[in-house]
């Protein structure tokens, strides 16, 4: 949900700097340009291109972050109140769902709503 907001973020200061830019093309150009950048100050000149860097390396890292932790390996423990066969599995974070999952065998496993689930994380 963080990086859908960001992203849309993202997205409307770009459309806004491209906006901001051909309203300044549509005014007729000075005669040296080069002096009239210079007399910009220097956060006004660089602030959103650092705004754009600070947000895509955020958006960049929430990302990696969210895959490795969703592909973290942990180990299931399935316990059920009305039978003795409790199982162990091992699983991606990922792949646990609300009423299934999904082995690192591929085995697909339903559990009911009286049974529990302990999550327990391995290194």
């Amino acid at each position: 949900m963080l990086t859908k907001i960001l992203l849309t973020i993202l997205v409307i200061a770009g459309a806004w700097f491209l906006l901001m830019k051909r309203q300044r093309q549509i005014v007729p150009p000075a005669t040296n340009i080069s002096t009239k950048r210079l007399n910009e100050p220097l956060w006004r000149r660089y602030l959103l291109t650092g705004v754009f860097v600070v947000l895509g390396l955020s958006v960049l890292s929430y990302s990696v972050w969210y895959w490795r932790d969703q592909h973290k390996i942990v180990t299931v423990k399935i316990v059920s109140p009305n039978a003795d066969n409790n199982g162990e599995y091992r699983v991606r974070k990922g792949d646990i769902s609300d009423s299934k999952m999904v082995t690192l065998d591929g085995i697909h496993i339903r559990f009911s709503t009286q049974e529990r689930l302990a999550i327990i994380e391995t290194d």
